[in-house]
C-alpha cells in the first residue's frame, strides 16, 4: 500500500498495459544508471529531478545506488505526499517550485533527469532549462517525453477510449485525426499538456545544446518514433 497515494498515481497503474507502459521509462534509468554507476563509483551520485512529483524516481533508485536527490516539482499535493513518505531520509530533498526558478541547483549535479515533464512545461521554458542544463554540463541528461504526433496518437487514443482510461478525452476525434497525419498546425498551439506537444523540436534543441548520445523509443526500440508511445534522450556534454 503507498502511503498517501493520488489520482495521478491510481491513474498510472489504471490497467495492465498503463502500468507496463509507464514502467518502461523507470527501466530504462535503471540501465543507464548502472552504466554510470559502474564507472564513476567515487561517492553519491547527485540527481536533480525535474518535475520528480511523487519522486518516484527516488524509491525506485534508492535501494540500488548511493545517492545525493533533490526532486523539483510545481504541484504541492505531489511534493506533500513524497515528503510523508521519504522526508526521513539524509539523502532526500524536495522543492516545491518550478524547475526554472531552481536552476541554480544544477551546477552541481551528476545526472539530470526530467521523465514524461518537458510536455507540461512551456516550450520557451524548456529551452531555457535545457541550454542552464548544458552550460553547467552535468555528467548526463536524461529526459522523456511522449509520442504526440503521428500514428502513434490514433493507437495511444483508440486505446484510451476502448480500456476507459482518461488520456484521449484532452483531445477531440478531430484533433486525433490531424495529430496523427502529423498536422499539428490544425491543433490549438500547445500549452501544458499533451495536446500539440512535438518531441522533435525538443530532440533539436537537446542536439544544439549538448551530445546527444542516444534517442530509444518505448515500447519498443526497434519501432520508429511515429509508431511509439513515448521518446527517451540520453545527452552528455559535447566534446570541445
Amino acid at each position: 500500500m503507498i502511503k498517501n497515494e493520488t489520482e495521478y498515481e491510481i491513474n498510472q497503474r489504471f490497467n495492465t498495459i498503463v502500468s507496463w507502459l509507464h514502467s518502461y521509462r523507470y527501466k530504462n534509468i535503471q540501465e543507464v544508471i548502472e552504466e554510470f554507476s559502474a564507472s564513476n563509483n567515487t561517492g553519491p551520485i547527485r540527481i536533480i529531478d525535474i518535475g520528480c512529483a511523487h519522486a518516484k524516481l527516488y524509491s525506485i533508485l534508492n535501494d540500488k545506488f548511493k545517492l545525493d536527490y533533490i526532486g523539483i516539482d510545481p504541484n504541492a499535493d505531489y511534493v506533500h505526499a513524497a515528503q510523508e513518505r521519504y522526508q526521513c531520509k539524509p539523502n532526500f530533498r524536495i522543492i516545491n517550485d518550478t524547475a526554472e526558478k531552481q536552476l541554480h541547483l544544477i551546477t552541481d549535479a551528476d545526472i539530470v533527469v526530467a521523465l514524461e515533464t518537458f510536455e507540461h512545461v512551456p516550450e520557451h521554458i524548456v529551452v531555457r532549462i535545457v541550454e542552464e542544463i548544458a552550460k553547467t554540463q552535468p555528467k548526463l541528461f536524461i529526459c522523456s517525453v511522449p509520442v504526440e504526433v503521428g500514428p502513434a496518437i490514433w493507437i495511444k487514443n483508440l486505446g484510451s477510449l476502448a480500456s476507459g482510461y482518461m488520456r484521449h478525452t484532452e483531445y477531440t476525434w478531430k484533433e486525433t485525426f490531424w495529430a496523427g497525419v502529423g498536422r499539428l498546425d490544425k491543433l490549438p498551439p500547445h500549452g501544458t499538456g499533451h495536446k500539440g506537444f512535438d518531441w522533435r523540436w525538443l530532440a533539436q534543441t537537446i542536439r544544439h545544446n549538448m551530445q546527444l548520445k542516444e534517442m530509444r523509443k518505448f515500447p519498443f526500440r526497434v519501432f520508429p518514433a511515429w509508431l511509439s508511445t513515448s521518446v527517451f534522450f540520453i545527452a552528455e556534454p559535447r566534446q570541445t
